[in-house]
């Protein structure tokens, strides 16, 4: 009996990980891909969020006036728990990265028919979850040091213990890189396992398995985006805690 190779099953060893399109422009190199499907999530989201002002209603809430009222409802009982009312200005950022996030993931389920066959998920790229964690981490030592003074702030490294200075300073700089690479590894890999599934079954199978991780990676979007946001409210808790509680 001779088995014949299925011309449709394609050979690993030629899948492309990482790759993007590129522009160089002065010197600088832009990954097309990522800019452009960042661009159409933030357009998602805007838009989104004009159709939810335009239908809200006092009365009985639509299916899309739930779903926004609930998302901000839990960030909002998340913060009043962890800040109480001084964290209410943390509350839009909060949801604007839960949604901005869940969108950029759920872009690559979405077929095109293309070389992966599916939108890039601009989370997929580390250079955009490096941007989000320092602009976040950033803001976090804003509003530290707007909350406990310079002085105050500088402080909080050397407790409970001076010891514990450089442990502190070290775990500080850690937080950006570990918010960005959780995200950057669990997408990524999504993304890689659309592309093996599309190019290691074939056709006549390939909407059963694809289906199959379509879903898992739907549901693992969701866990990352309130991972994010949800690390993001626990990062302000401690930079707006009063210095008196944050030596004890």
């Amino acid at each position: 009996m001779t088995l014949v190779p299925l011309p449709l099953l394609a050979d690993a060893s030629n899948i492309e990980v990482g790759t993007h399109r590129t522009l160089t422009v002065a010197g600088l190199t832009f990954n097309v891909d990522t800019i452009w499907a960042t661009a159409l999530a933030g357009i998602i989201v805007v838009g989104a969020g004009f159709f939810v002002r335009r239908r809200i209603t006092s009365g009985v809430p639509n299916r899309v006036q739930l779903l926004w009222e609930t998302v901000v409802g839990a960030i909002q009982r998340q913060v009043e728990t962890g800040i109480g009312p001084t964290g209410a200005r943390i509350v839009p950022l909060a949801v604007t990265l839960f949604f901005f996030i869940l969108i950029c993931n759920w872009l690559e389920l979405v077929p095109t028919g293309g070389v992966h066959n599916n939108i890039p998920a601009p989370t997929g790229d580390v250079n955009l979850t490096y941007a989000m964690a320092f602009f976040v981490i950033g803001l976090v030592h804003f509003y530290s040091i707007r909350n406990r003074g310079f002085r105050g702030y500088v402080n909080k490294y050397f407790q409970p213990s001076w010891l514990l200075a450089p442990i502190n300073a070290i775990e500080e700089v850690a937080k950006p890189f570990t918010l960005a690479l959780r995200l950057f590894g669990n997408i990524f890999a999504g993304g890689l396992m659309l592309i093996l599934i599309a190019s290691l079954f074939p056709l006549a199978i390939l909407w059963f398995p694809n289906i199959l991780w379509k879903l898992f990676d739907a549901f693992i979007g969701l866990i990352q985006a309130f991972i994010f946001s949800l690390l993001t409210i626990l990062y302000f808790e401690e930079a707006l805690r009063p210095a008196e509680e944050g030596a004890h």
